[in-house]
């Protein structure tokens, strides 16, 4: 079925779609750029999920939640994993860094404990945070779940402190 606007932000202006390791759609998660005089930056995330008894619907899948890049994952079982910290910075990692599979935990920085981290499993794993407080503390999240999970190895990325306050891939 076709995903529906978002009753109070209308169409988003950019959608990730989940899928998992044979490519079949679990959830999109979509993002709304929300400029304000105060914050000409502000954007806004919600989570589409498609529920048997309701249809599409606002709301996360329960935890713990699927990878964005599970269908990646698959087509390279052997390549090293980048995981970054979004949707959009994951895309942009895939075209960068060819030898790499990037992903990306569902839910932001806030969340990496909600997710589903097993797929990582005998894997080599980077994790490159955004230049900012919540982005390393995501990345030492990340790093212990991914750890927990039997990675054959877990690192990440030292991004330079004089880099701009926010930077991501």
């Amino acid at each position: 079925p076709r995903p529906k606007p978002h009753p109070r932000l209308g169409p988003s202006h950019a959608k990730w779609a989940y899928r998992n390791s044979e490519g079949q759609l679990l959830f999109y998660a979509c993002r709304w750029n929300t400029p304000t005089p105060g914050d000409p930056d502000a954007k806004e995330f919600r989570c589409l999920s498609f529920w048997s008894d309701k249809g599409w619907d606002w709301k996360h899948p329960p935890a713990p939640r699927p990878l964005y890049g599970l269908d990646r994952l698959a087509r390279r079982p052997v390549d090293p994993v980048l995981i970054c910290e979004g949707e959009k910075a994951a895309d942009a990692a895939e075209a960068m860094f060819a030898t790499h599979v990037a992903v990306t935990s569902p839910g932001g920085c806030g969340a990496a404990d909600r997710a589903e981290w097993s797929a990582l499993k005998h894997r080599h794993v980077l994790i490159w945070p955004d230049q900012d407080s919540p982005g390393r503390k995501y990345a030492a999240e990340a790093a212990e779940l991914v750890a927990a999970v039997g990675a054959a190895s877990v690192a990440i990325v030292a991004v330079p402190e004089n880099w701009p306050l926010g930077w991501d891939l």
